[in-house]
């Protein structure tokens, strides 16, 4: 299953790659003579700019970014690769050329995870999960805001969050019953979750439709940083983390100009 994910992974980034290439002589960037885009303290490079004073035209206001996401999770940890559904919502900023940041919201919910690791049996589980993060993004593709109009981004980020995770394991007499971890590792209770703090780490790949809209493919880790193997339902001592991968189809908005 892990293989097969990876190969859709790989057609769908070859996919948006063809049509990149197909459509590379299309502009949908700004317009270097459109002054509507250009921040007020810039004014004087635009105008020196217009007239042949300054080599490079400013660099435009920068927009907010509003994205959704839909796609599979998965959780892995003493148990076998459990397969579930995502969604996220985003609202990234540019720094500059490079650098952006971003505020999230990314649910999981994982209906029916498999127990057994090897011959040591672990009960079937089903997670809920709710984390909001703050991360750093790096657009790998984009050094240089003069060299052209890329139609395309490569980004890699990074980030903390917290995360709201409530797991129910199924007992021997069919009955689902919710599990909690150990109380060091939680930082709040909420009647059947648990708040924990998080990691998460990724990359992924956004193709530019238009001027406002650009369509994503991304691969997101999120962990635990305490070194604990609860969200799965039972943590057998191995000091295994449990890792959750989703991977999102994404729609982004550029709000304004």
């Amino acid at each position: 299953m892990v293989n097969k994910k990876f190969t859709l992974l790989a057609v769908m980034l070859l996919t948006l790659g063809v049509a990149s290439y197909a459509q590379q002589t299309t502009t949908f960037a700004w317009d270097w003579k459109d002054s509507s885009v250009v921040p007020a303290k810039s004014m004087t490079q635009y105008e020196e700019f217009m007239q042949n004073k300054n080599p490079f035209p400013p660099k435009p206001r920068n927009a907010w970014e509003v994205s959704g996401g839909i796609g599979m999770t998965n959780i892995t940890g003493d148990s076998r690769l459990s397969y579930g559904l995502g969604g996220s919502l985003t609202l990234r900023k540019a720094l500059g050329n490079v650098l952006s940041y971003r505020l999230g919201y990314f649910g999981a919910y994982t209906p029916n995870g498999k127990g057994s690791v090897g011959t040591q049996p672990t009960p079937d589980f089903r997670n809920v999960s709710h984390n909001v993060a703050i991360e750093l993004v790096a657009s790998l593709n984009t050094f240089s805001g003069y060299r052209g109009d890329p139609i395309s981004n490569i980004y890699a980020f990074a980030g903390v969050g917290y995360m709201l995770s409530g797991t129910q394991i199924k007992g021997a007499d069919g009955v689902w019953h919710y599990t909690y971890p150990p109380n060091k590792y939680t930082i709040a209770k909420f009647d059947h979750q648990r708040l924990f703090s998080t990691f998460s780490f990724g990359l992924g790949y956004a193709y530019k439709i238009n001027k406002k809209f650009n369509l994503g493919i991304e691969e997101r880790f999120v962990t635990p940083v305490e070194k604990v193997n609860y969200v799965s339902g039972r943590d057998l001592g191995t000091g295994t983390k449990n890792f959750y991968y989703n991977t999102y189809i994404k729609f982004n908005y550029n709000l304004f100009n």
